[in-house]
């Protein structure tokens, strides 16, 4: 576990089936595929999930600089927030790893699953999950094109808000329909009225998915004033 040997096997990924597992995970309505090849790695998790936040960061900015190009002063130039780029690393690496680390745990040690998932492959999962969210990267920057913010400002936060919503509603479906039988499964073999032990498990993820969504709204999607130098 401590030599670098170890961790190479998470990462052993021929280029052909990673693509055929992206392609894959654009359904979101698809069961996990117990015959998958390479179930455990975690090369999807760490590559879509940094592309994922370096899009993030490149919308949010390439919005405000949109805006400040089409109805800003030419006279104020805009100040760069990386401190964004920060946060979008914290946000999506964090609640990609830690959520299923969680999960893993309190189902693994708490609830005693029979059949206890697997840490590495929920947070695939997860990882691969996250090509789902980068659609709305675009559109961010398209609506702020065709709304200005000044006279519409009103419009653009409720489009804004849809397509995270709707962001948010896909992704949590997919997870739901790759983690939820599972779990149901062993909730049932743990007692009869394991449906009670499925529902609060399942709702906990669900509103902390929702929370998740709501950050990032907040965090990256919105023309605020912006920030000169």
């Amino acid at each position: 576990m401590f030599q670098m040997n170890f961790y190479r096997q998470f990462f052993d990924l021929d280029s052909d089936v990673f693509f055929q597992k992206i392609q894959k995970s654009l359904n979101p309505l698809a069961h996990l595929d117990e015959s998958e090849p390479y179930p455990h790695e975690l090369y999807g998790f760490v590559w879509i999930t940094g592309t994922l936040i370096f899009l993030m960061f490149v919308s949010s900015t390439g919005s405000h600089l949109l805006n400040q190009w089409l109805r800003g002063s030419p006279d104020e130039p805009y100040a760069y927030d990386f401190e964004l780029l920060i946060k979008s690393i914290s946000l999506f690496y964090g609640y990609n790893f830690v959520v299923p680390a969680l999960l893993w745990a309190m189902t693994t040690y708490y609830n005693k699953f029979p059949e206890p998932l697997s840490l590495t492959r929920t947070i695939s999962i997860y990882g691969y999950t996250n090509v789902l969210w980068i659609p709305i990267t675009l559109i961010n920057v398209v609506i702020v094109v065709f709304v200005n913010n000044n006279k519409h400002g009103y419009i653009l936060n409720v489009l804004e808000w849809t397509i995270v919503g709707i962001s948010g509603l896909i992704t949590g479906l997919s997870n739901f329909n790759k983690l939820g039988p599972i779990i149901k499964k062993n909730c049932l073999m743990l007692s009869e009225t394991g449906s009670k032990s499925y529902y609060i498990i399942v709702g906990i993820l669900a509103v902390v998915h929702l929370a998740f969504a709501v950050v990032v709204k907040i965090s990256f999607f919105g023309i605020k004033g912006e920030k000169m130098n």
